[in-house]
Formats: C-alpha cells, sequence, structure tokens
C-alpha cells in the first residue's frame, strides 16, 4: 500500500497493512508538514488531535501517552487528565498492566501486540497500518478479552497511536 502526505501528497513509501485493507493508497502526515502545521501556523497540537476523525494517542518512546485526541478519551472513558503521562496498558485498562510489575514490565507484555507496535515505530522509523491485536482488559482475575486493530505512525520524535477498531466499535 502507498503511503502519502494528507497535506502535501509527498510520496512517504510503502506500508505493509497488518490486516485487510479496501484502499491502495493511505495518508499521514510528513515531518515537515507537522512541523509547519505546528509552528508556523501556531495551531496547538491538542486542537489538532481533536480535530482527526479517528482514535489517536501520542506515546513517548518508554510507552507512555502524552496526550489523547476528544474521540480516543470517549472511547477509552477518560478524562484529558487521565492521559497524561499513562503507560498504554493503562489506558486500555489492560489486566496485565493492573499487575504490581505494571504495563511494559509483566511476562504478557512481551506478547502485547499494541505495545510492540508502538516500540517497533520508534525503533525503526516504519509505520504499521491496521495490525490486528487483542487485550484482557479490566481485572487479572475477572477480564474480558477485546479484539482490537490500531495503526502507528512516528512524528517528531512521537509516535501516534491510531485506533482504527475496537470490540463492535
Amino acid at each position: 500500500m502507498k503511503r502519502v502526505c494528507a497535506w502535501c501528497n509527498k510520496d512517504m513509501g510503502i506500508l505493509l497493512a497488518g490486516g485487510q485493507s479496501k484502499n491502495l493508497i493511505t495518508h499521514g502526515i510528513c515531518e515537515e508538514c507537522a512541523n509547519n502545521i505546528f509552528t508556523k501556523i501556531g495551531l496547538k497540537s491538542e486542537s489538532f488531535l481533536d480535530d482527526l476523525a479517528a482514535p489517536v494517542l501520542v506515546v513517548d518512546e518508554t510507552g507512555r501517552t502524552l496526550l489523547a485526541n476528544r474521540l480516543a478519551r470517549v472511547l477509552l472513558k477518560k478524562n484529558l487528565q487521565d492521559t497524561e503521562l499513562y503507560n498504554i496498558g493503562d489506558m486500555f485498562e489492560c489486566a496485565h498492566a493492573a499487575l504490581p510489575e505494571g504495563c511494559g514490565k509483566t511476562i504478557h507484555c512481551g506478547r502485547c501486540t499494541i505495545r510492540s507496535s508502538v516500540m517497533d515505530t520508534f525503533e525503526s522509523g516504519e509505520s504499521k497500518l491496521e495490525v490486528k491485536a487483542y487485550l484482557h482488559r479490566g481485572k487479572s482475575d475477572n477480564s474480558e478479552k477485546i479484539d482490537l486493530s490500531v495503526s502507528t505512525e512516528k512524528i517528531n520524535g512521537v509516535v501516534l497511536l491510531r485506533i482504527d477498531e475496537i470490540g463492535d466499535k
């Protein structure tokens, strides 16, 4: 699948889809356009994220969320202050994140598709598209398995984690 910048149409390379996609072209934002939007136009990142038509989390290199747009906060039932500096697993209420070791440090975290997609995007710079994943949500002794699909893109030293599909929503 070809990836282009939605703002300037710059070719951003080929993106391998994790799931079946009907689109032959997908859009992202190149680093130059991201810089222009946030600095020259003076648009605040919160406003930019809230205008996106999908739930998106901004994640740092440690797996902590820096921001979540309005759609992500509604979907995950979080307040704005609940989204800052929480681990990805805490945002999704992963049952394993609630263990004493915490998100990213349990035996289960090595197999976490969400976390590994984000971390791989940090390391390689390569985006992931519609990666199928699951998590056990709730308490470890009473959790519900949730199927989801996520995409990642690295921009300006952070990774945007888009929730493409979650459960039956």
